[in-house]
């Protein structure tokens, strides 16, 4: 029975660490090397995802794979749905690579809320994150919300890796009490046999 007991807990324990993870996108920083859980629309041509070096990039700002972007003459979008708490506060963040190629174009979008809109990016060729310190992209859950990117880049590509959304922490999940609970039955448990 005992050893039932801290097996269950630690299932529990097991199941619920997911629950607590932060980030709450698919595939965020495309490591299934392609776009699953991403809808692409608009201009794709010349959009990919690579592992390793390309173009001006030596490779992924995490993980592998990244997503390289250069559709000419109109803008390609990549987007994905996904379910949240409404009334919760989310931080919205993803990381770039661009060079200022002429003409290129890159925006990030919540619920078709423009929250940044570059013209010719630059980041001198190294990876920059987006929506933290200054630029934050702090925003209110509806239950279910949509982020997308809209990109072009005639001569060349945009990297775009390692995108973000998660909870701000405003209250605790259901999974953080689920947590703390097992814990102290574990701890109970083990200082009542001592």
């Amino acid at each position: 029975m005992q050893k039932n007991l801290c097996r269950l807990l630690s299932a529990l324990l097991v199941l619920a660490l997911p629950l607590c993870a932060g980030n709450i996108l698919i595939n965020p920083g495309f490591e299934t090397g392609d776009f699953t859980g991403w809808t692409t629309s608009g201009n794709f041509e010349f959009t990919y995802v690579v592992s390793g070096g390309f173009y001006a990039y030596t490779g992924a700002q995490a993980g592998d794979y990244y997503a390289v972007m250069g559709p000419v003459g109109s803008d390609g979008i990549l987007s994905q749905s996904f379910a949240d708490i409404a009334g919760e506060t989310y931080n919205f963040s993803f990381w770039i690579n661009a060079i200022g190629d002429q003409y290129s174009d890159f925006a990030a979008y919540w619920n078709a809320v423009p929250l940044v809109s570059l013209s010719d990016p630059t980041t001198d060729g190294a990876w920059t994150q987006i929506g933290t310190g200054l630029l934050s992209f702090t925003q209110t859950g509806s239950g279910n919300d949509t982020i997308s990117f809209h990109f072009r880049d005639d001569p060349a590509f945009i990297a775009l890796d390692s995108v973000s959304v998660d909870r701000s922490g405003n209250a605790p999940e259901p999974a953080t009490f689920l947590l703390v609970g097992a814990g102290l039955i574990l701890f109970g448990y083990r200082f009542r046999r001592s």
